[in-house]
């Protein structure tokens, strides 16, 4: 055959060198990543300069004639990928040509090289690489990327070539197996932990960012499936969108041991992702790929790069993560975008924001009824509406359960859906096997998912297992340790299992990390409040009323306690102004009944407390349960109509007693 090659024999076309026999390929005595069918390809082509090649014949001398999978996209690939290696520009090529519907040529000089085993330089770097424009629809026109884009400068040229001298230097003295250590020691890197950070928004539009962000989230959801590795949640690894850190140093901080990062470009109905895989604490670089595809392939696309990811992370994975269910599903690109605008609305955790959300996702699923996670996020937007007290639950909770319940229909295997659902058993039915058989699903589905953990944890507190619980918002907080919501989680645990050290470490924790996080300066000020520092507890409250959107009662507040003696609690002090602003706020607004609960036990009156605890249960005001373990009602845990209560709402009485 006329591309076959005797051992040991090598191929030199201008600065690149090609191993014949191992198919591997360097430059300045790095080694640059290809995959096994692309060197074989390139090795065909090299031993015969100057010959048109035909697709018929690549097909059936590497792939073989009984091939009958996608071909034409395989040979595509190998064809970008090697063009992304020699840095070829198929417009104006030096090394392969395209004959349009024939096949392809390559036209450099090519010296012959004939060198003992192994002689070739060696080494695991893979080479790097950057973005190209979009131009083309054509897959075998596409030009390979020339490197991925590194937004942190790095003295690459600099370390290539003392490598390059490190390696002639063993070469020529031996120096005891260095080599082979050097070697070995690259190859067995092992990767437990993951980052992925944002992708970059190479579109030059920042109306696109949703988009960007939409692929982060679905890479970072699609490697959490890898059982045995860790994955930072979406939150912690937002932190680090343009950051100027060094990735080792991004490492320290989120405590992993790899790190991907790229890009994302989207022109017109093209979309093309390049990721490289790097191993944080030493921001050495172990593969990189790009992938272009049209838009309404996203999805599938996102599943690949994921793919690839996972067999670079560990060779002795059997395979990579399965492609997500949603990527079996054709999705209408419009719909897609909705769904993408609708959860980066949604999980910003602001009424405005929630409202917006909830619009999109409608629209979403109005262009494309049959995708799971637009009806997993919509049920998370309905419930957090039913959060901010805006309507009665029944109104939005039992859309929010409608809406779960269709995704699992649709995908009885995506997690998410199983979180919100169990969230709506809890929350709302107060059947608390249901949710806890719900969660343990989403943590079995998705280890890697700290929504999931900390929900669970809330679970485990409010029916009296508080060990279990902060073990479960422990991990929580290691999956996503910069998340102000996971810390505010993690301080309402603590505060409700009275370790109140930690409720207000984890409080100030998370006000720290978003200042404007309102439940974060709530689940504060009531660990102060506990802790006796009534004066700093009451302007949290404050911030908390001002950012979640009764601004005009923080102010009142404020203006009163300027009046009154700095002794004791000023909210105790104050209540009366709270309770007046709410019965007024109620004549045109919905008031949850829980609320009018909490400010007549903030004036002691605990009669109509309890009264307004069974009208709260006759409405089923959402974070009832919380009475049940909140130290704020210790005082009514010895009563016969409070442990009634808790009866009702199926909730342990005995260990609620204890407190």
């Amino acid at each position: 055959m006329a591309g076959s090659a005797p051992p040991n024999r090598a191929l030199r076309f201008g600065s690149f060198e090609l191993n014949v026999t191992t198919g591997e390929l360097c430059k300045c005595g790095i080694t640059l990543k290809l995959r096994p069918q692309a060197a074989k390809v390139l090795v065909l082509l090299a031993t015969r300069p100057g010959d048109m090649v035909t697709r018929e014949q690549l097909k059936e001398q590497i792939w073989g004639s009984g091939f009958f999978v996608d071909f034409e996209h395989g040979l595509n690939l190998c064809i970008q990928q090697i063009r992304a290696a020699l840095d070829d520009d198929p417009g104006k090529p030096r090394y392969i040509e395209t004959l349009p519907r024939h096949g392809y040529r390559f036209i450099a000089r090519v010296e012959e090289l004939v060198q003992d085993s192994g002689a070739l330089p060696q080494t695991a770097a893979p080479s790097s690489v950057s973005v190209p424009d979009l131009h083309t629809t054509d897959e075998h026109q596409v030009r390979g990327p020339q490197g991925i884009a590194r937004w942190r400068s790095q003295p690459w040229a600099v370390s290539g070539v003392a490598l390059a001298a490190l390696v002639v230097a063993v070469a020529l003295f031996g120096l005891g197996g260095l080599r082979e250590r050097l070697a070995g020691r690259a190859q067995h890197l092992r990767i437990e932990s993951l980052a992925v950070l944002p992708l970059e928004n190479l579109s030059h539009d920042p109306d696109q960012e949703y988009f960007s962000d939409g692929i982060t989230d679905a890479l970072i959801t699609d490697l959490a499936q890898i059982g045995s590795l860790k994955v930072i949640s979406r939150t912690s690894s937002m932190q680090y969108k343009r950051t100027k850190k060094s990735l080792p140093e991004v490492a320290h901080d989120l405590n992993v041991d790899g790190v991907v990062e790229g890009t994302v470009q989207r022109s017109g109905d093209r979309v093309r992702i390049t990721a490289q895989l790097l191993f944080g604490p030493s921001d050495k670089h172990l593969w990189a790929e790009s992938y272009d595809r049209e838009l309404r392939n996203a999805l599938q696309l996102e599943g690949e790069v994921a793919h690839d990811i996972a067999g670079a992370i560990s060779a002795s994975l059997a395979r990579g993560p399965g492609p997500r269910s949603a990527a079996l599903h054709s999705l209408n690109v419009e719909a897609y975008d909705d769904y993408l605008k609708g959860r980066n609305c949604a999980r910003r955790l602001m009424r405005d924001e929630v409202l917006k959300g909830l619009g999109f996702l409608e629209r979403s699923l109005q262009r494309d009824p049959n995708y799971a996670p637009a009806y997993a996020e919509l049920s998370f937007a309905y419930q957090m509406l039913a959060a901010f007290h805006d309507s009665p639950p029944p109104e939005v909770l039992s859309k929010g359960k409608a809406a779960a319940l269709k995704a699992l229909a649709l995908d009885e295997n995506l997690a998410e859906a199983h979180t919100v659902l169990g969230l709506v058993y809890g929350e709302y039915e107060w059947d608390w096997a249901a949710e806890e058989r719900e969660l343990k699903r989403a943590v079995q589905l998705d280890p890697n998912s700290s929504f999931a953990h900390s929900m669970y944890a809330l679970h485990l507190v409010t029916v009296g297992r508080e060990k279990d619980s902060i073990q479960e918002i422990n991990t929580a907080l290691e999956l996503d340790p910069f998340s102000p919501f996971q810390h505010g989680a993690a301080s309402y645990v603590f505060l409700c299992a009275r370790d109140y050290a930690s409720a207000l470490r984890e409080g100030r924790r998370s006000v720290e990390i978003d200042p404007t996080f309102a439940d974060g300066h709530l689940m504060l000020g009531s660990a102060l409040g506990v802790k006796g520092i009534f004066a700093e507890g009451f302007q949290e409250w404050l911030r908390y009323l001002s950012l979640s959107g009764d601004a005009e009662l923080a102010q009142e507040l404020e203006d009163a306690a300027k009046k009154v003696s700095r002794l004791g609690d000023p909210g105790h002090k104050l209540a009366h102004i709270a309770l007046s602003y709410y019965q007024r706020k109620a004549k045109t607004k919905y008031v949850a009944a829980l609320t009018f609960a909490v400010a007549y036990l903030d004036l002691g009156d605990e009669d109509r407390t309890l009264e307004w605890l069974g009208k709260a249960f006759q409405e089923r005001s959402v974070g009832l349960y919380a009475v049940a373990i909140h130290p704020s009602f210790d005082s009514l845990r010895s009563d016969p109509r409070f442990q009634d209560l808790l009866r009702r709402m199926n909730l342990p009485v005995d260990s609620a007693s204890q407190h």
